[in-house]
């Protein structure tokens, strides 16, 4: 027995890393799920960067800029940050995407046809768009 004495500190230790893996992918998990939201908020901070530059952009009657922006939200948009399947009744959420999508669309007609009432008009339907999906996305998730 005397040759085991010097090993009841390594057996302890063992026992206690393998009685605390259950607790490990909960950790990532927790840190998956923070990144996750870190990477959203960036997401909407660049959602909300390219919307100011319309609004510059119309407010200069810079069409260019207008065009560049819209497109840019469209782009993110397509490319949305968001995981579908963890929003209740996502279809809404995906309709409230697809408007999105057009009102940008309509923006770069707009912009390119140098129609700032048209591109103005446009503007205002996406940020109404905003409000009702950042709503609904709020709604949901309680």
């Amino acid at each position: 027995m005397s040759r085991f004495r010097g090993m009841r500190p390594i057996v302890t230790a063992a026992v206690l890393a393998l009685a605390s893996l259950p607790f490990v992918p909960a950790l990532s998990t927790g840190r998956a799920s923070q990144q996750k939201k870190q990477d959203r908020i960036a997401y909407m901070r660049r959602k909300l960067e390219f919307s100011k530059n319309v609004l510059e952009g119309l407010a200069l009657e810079q069409y260019p800029m207008i065009e560049k922006n819209a497109k840019a939200l469209k782009v993110l948009s397509q490319a949305a940050a968001w995981e579908v399947p963890m929003i209740p009744n996502a279809t809404d959420y995906v309709v409230l995407t697809s408007e999105f999508q057009r009102y940008t669309d309509d923006l770069v007609k707009a912009a390119k046809q140098g129609n700032i009432d048209g591109a103005t008009l446009a503007y205002v339907k996406l940020t109404m768009n905003c409000v009702q999906c950042h709503k609904y996305v709020r709604f949901a998730s309680q």
